[in-house]
């Protein structure tokens, strides 16, 4: 009897006990329902929050870069306008400057080249006024320097090389006689000149002992024709000898 009384009493306890156990359970899953759907509608929130903030964030950066851009892209254009304009000036002083350069070039070439003219111009009339001088100084030289003329013969073997009047000055001698003749010389000079050779016609071409002397007024000189004196109106004679005299 006192065993089934306890049997039944563990039976009731156990069904009391499994019973306040389901009650706490349900009593827990109600209280824990509304948090977890408070906390997702907090987590929704804030998410949503988020990214409304994110996009505000983009769309500030957004606002930001294209600022950025049309700074960038105007500051470009000012410094493409401003190098085209500078290159402009550039080309236009430098234009400028080359064509004053150039003007400058030709004035002072123009300049010049007056100048050149007018200087050779004054250097030639100077030199025409020299040589007028020089010539009129040199006739009245001549003039002045002449004392008169004597009359020249030159005659070669079986040929005679000049025979005409020579003009001769003061201290003439037989010797500046035949020079003034222009006749091609062939001579020794020194204090004693000696004539070997006339146009070609030299002393022993002929035989030996064969060579040039000469006479004034149809005398033999045996002295050196730089130190015979003739004076106006003599006869002189160069004559190529084969005796010897």
């Amino acid at each position: 009897m006192k065993k089934s009384v306890w049997i039944i009493v563990a039976v009731v306890v156990t069904i009391f006990t499994m019973g306040t156990a389901l009650a706490m359970q349900q009593h827990a899953q109600q209280s824990t329902a509304p948090q977890t759907s408070s906390s997702s509608s907090q987590s929704s929130s804030a998410s949503s929050r988020a990214a409304s903030s994110s996009s505000q964030a983009k769309k500030v950066a957004a606002k930001k870069d294209a600022h950025k851009k049309s700074s960038s892209s105007k500051r470009k254009a000012s410094s493409k306008t401003r190098a085209k304009t500078t290159k402009k000036s550039t080309k236009a002083a430098s234009t400028s400057s080359v064509k004053a350069q150039k003007a400058s070039s030709t004035a002072r070439s123009t300049k010049k080249s007056s100048a050149t003219k007018q200087a050779a111009k004054r250097t030639q009339a100077t030199a025409t006024k020299r040589q007028t001088a020089t010539s009129t100084e040199q006739k009245s030289t001549s003039k002045s320097q002449s004392t008169g003329k004597v009359h020249l013969t030159v005659t070669g073997y079986k040929k005679t090389f000049f025979n005409d009047s020579v003009a001769i000055s003061k201290n003439a001698t037989a010797f500046s006689v035949l020079k003034a003749s222009k006749l091609k010389l062939v001579y020794q000079s020194g204090v004693a000149v000696y004539v070997s050779s006339i146009n070609g016609l030299a002393e022993n071409d002929v035989k030996a002992g064969s060579g040039w002397k000469y006479k004034v007024n149809g005398k033999f000189i045996d002295k050196a024709a730089n130190v015979k004196h003739v004076t106006n109106g003599d006869d002189v004679h160069w004559y190529f000898t084969t005796a010897g005299y």
